[in-house]
């Protein structure tokens, strides 16, 4: 056979199994990080001891979705076994039915198929804000499902101050010191300490913006989503990376030494429904005693 028939075949070949990988295999494909906050054992306290915060991200619910499709997402975040869940916002993009009443049910069963005892939050993407119809449709059905929507507020969860950005593309996120100094005051008083916790946990759903635009008073962990950390890269180099999502836009981040990004690559996509070696994902965070006695910091680290 001649050489240039063989070379045409296997690329043939070879451009048909990426199709149906990146259409039909890899979107469905979760894969569950792992992250560990290490305390130092010479804390009295830890936030959130022995609990689970999940976070996921990015669900672009549009016409091609459907109630399968939903709920397997949907399974994969309880798989994990969550206190608490976090949602970090896009959950419709520009094809989105906004006017179907019976898909607005599909994606009201799924999301209120969710379920944590310490409760669900979550914040805006882009596209939830984008245009008022979008907004309109997002926050009212987050909190049907049990969801309360972050905007430039905050929490105190086991402990953990928690504070949620306005959306950073459409809106001003800020972070209010005054009401996150009340808090803080919270959190110690549920750790039943006497000075201030010097840790917390930030969401905001670019992943880029935190970094550039603001200093935080108190150290801690950024959880974002946004960049898909791709969807479709050319086998892990991104071909196109949002804006507010170029910089970091996969995976895990050491930010000076006082904080630590992780950027979720999302559980839907958008424009192009598929993916290619950027594997949908859901991010369970615990806290604990770090095993090595001589540590001085919290650590934190990805299994």
């Amino acid at each position: 056979m001649d050489i240039a028939l063989i070379i045409l075949f296997s690329t043939l070949v070879l451009g048909t199994l990426c199709l149906l990988y990146g259409f039909f295999v890899e979107p469905l494909w979760v894969k569950l990080r792992k992250v560990e906050v290490r305390f130092p054992s010479s804390w009295s306290r830890i936030p959130c001891e022995g609990k689970r915060i999940v976070f996921f991200s990015d669900l672009h619910t549009c016409v091609s979705t459907t109630e399968k499709m939903l709920l397997r997402r949907m399974r994969a975040v309880m798989r994990e076994k969550p206190d608490a869940i976090i949602f970090g916002g896009d959950l419709v993009e520009e094809r989105t039915p906004l006017s179907d009443p019976d898909f607005r049910e599909m994606v009201l069963r799924a999301l209120a198929s969710l379920d944590a005892p310490l409760g669900k939050w979550a914040i805006l993407g882009n596209h939830d804000v984008e245009a008022p119809r979008n907004r309109a449709w997002s926050v009212p059905l987050l909190r049907e499902t049990g969801f309360t929507v972050l905007e430039n507020e905050g929490i105190e969860l086991c402990g953990l101050p928690v504070w949620g950005f306005a959306n950073a593309l459409h809106y001003e996120p800020k972070l209010h010191n005054e009401t996150y100094s009340i808090i803080r005051t919270k959190a110690t008083k549920a750790l039943g300490l006497t000075e201030p916790l010097s840790f917390s946990l930030y969401l905001v759903h670019e992943s880029d913006w935190f970094t550039e635009r603001i200093s935080a008073p108190t150290p801690g962990m950024i959880l974002s989503g946004h960049s898909h950390h791709g969807q479709v890269t050319f086998f892990g180099i991104p071909l196109i990376r949002p804006r507010m999502g170029k910089k970091h836009w996969k995976g895990f981040y050491k930010i000076g030494d006082r904080f630590t990004l992780i950027v979720s690559a999302g559980l839907g996509t958008v424009h192009i429904h598929a993916r290619f070696f950027a594997r949908p994902d859901v991010v369970t965070l615990t806290f604990v005693e770090n095993n090595n006695h001589e540590a001085k910091e919290i650590e934190i680290v990805e299994l």
